[in-house]
């Protein structure tokens, strides 16, 4: 069992305590970083229709914005992927910047579904 969640026998994770910095995120936004967290392997679409679902959701009117700065207490991944994302949809050189710096330049990331980005090894994808 890690701090703040609880792993049930059906190998599910619970998580109890979520970061303040998600204090301001409506709930769609709260799932978007969760769909990254978990690297969109709960998914029913494939993986160019999930992300295309969630570029589109990013695009809305500060989205991105909001959850790059959520993503400061997110896994490395989630910032590396979120990254990609914004990218792909063409958020500004200086929000992606500042993704880019708080991730290790040697580290290699499981992007899982999400590795069908365009730009996924850019952002440190394995």
């Amino acid at each position: 069992m890690t701090r703040g969640s609880v792993t049930s026998a059906l190998n599910a994770e619970v998580h109890v305590r979520r970061p303040a910095s998600r204090r301001g995120l409506s709930a769609k936004e709260a799932a978007i970083l969760e769909v990254l967290r978990d690297r969109g392997k709960a998914s029913d679409l494939n993986a160019t229709d999930t992300i295309r679902r969630v570029a589109q959701l990013l695009k809305e009117a500060k989205t991105f914005d909001r959850l790059a700065k959520a993503a400061k207490d997110e896994p490395p991944r989630v910032r590396a992927m979120l990254g990609a994302l914004g990218e792909t949809i063409g958020e500004s050189d200086r929000q992606l910047a500042r993704l880019r710096r708080t991730l290790n330049p040697t580290s290699k990331f499981d992007f899982a579904l999400f590795r069908a980005l365009p730009n996924a090894r850019a952002w440190q994808a394995k």
